[in-house]
C-alpha cells in the first residue's frame, strides 16, 4: 500500500458549510444554506474540501483519533445548512472515505504525530468557525 502526505490538507481553513455561508447571508435566515445558492465554482470547492476531510477522517481512524467528522458536521449545522444540502455533502463524504479504505498510515513517527496534531487543530478552528457563522445565520 502507498502512504499518504496531509501536509496539504492539515491547514485546511473553514468547513464545508463555510463555502456555503460566504455566498447568501440572508437566504439563509428562513430555511438554512442551500448548496442552490452556489455557483458551480464554488459547488467544486466544496466538494474538494468534502474530500479533504474524508482524508481527514480517514487517517484520525486509522490512528485510533476518530473525529467523527459528519456527526459533528450535521450537529453543528443542523438549522443553518438545509437537510437536502446536508444529505449532498454526506453522500459525497461517504463516497470519499469508501475510495480511501485500504489506505495505510504513518501514525507513530514524530513526522505522523504531529500530523495528528495539525489535523485536530485545523478541526476545531474549522468547527469553531462553524458554529460562529451558524449562530449569525
Amino acid at each position: 500500500m502507498r502512504r499518504f502526505s496531509l501536509l496539504p490538507i492539515a491547514s485546511l481553513a473553514g468547513l464545508i458549510a463555510l463555502a456555503l455561508v460566504t455566498t447568501k447571508p440572508a437566504a439563509a435566515q428562513s430555511s438554512g444554506y442551500s448548496f442552490d445558492m452556489l455557483t458551480d465554482h464554488q459547488r467544486g470547492e466544496v466538494m474538494r474540501r468534502v474530500d479533504s476531510y474524508a482524508l481527514l477522517e480517514t487517517f484520525l481512524k486509522a490512528c485510533g483519533r476518530p473525529p467523527r467528522l459528519e456527526a459533528r458536521f450535521r450537529r453543528t449545522a443542523a438549522g443553518c445548512v438545509t437537510p437536502q444540502s446536508m444529505s449532498i455533502l454526506a453522500a459525497e463524504f461517504r463516497r470519499s472515505l469508501a475510495r480511501r479504505a485500504g489506505f495505510r498510515w504513518d501514525c507513530h513517527s514524530a513526522g505522523g504525530r504531529r500530523m495528528i496534531a495539525r489535523s485536530e487543530e485545523a478541526i476545531a478552528r474549522s468547527f469553531a468557525d462553524l458554529s460562529q457563522v451558524c449562530r449569525r445565520g
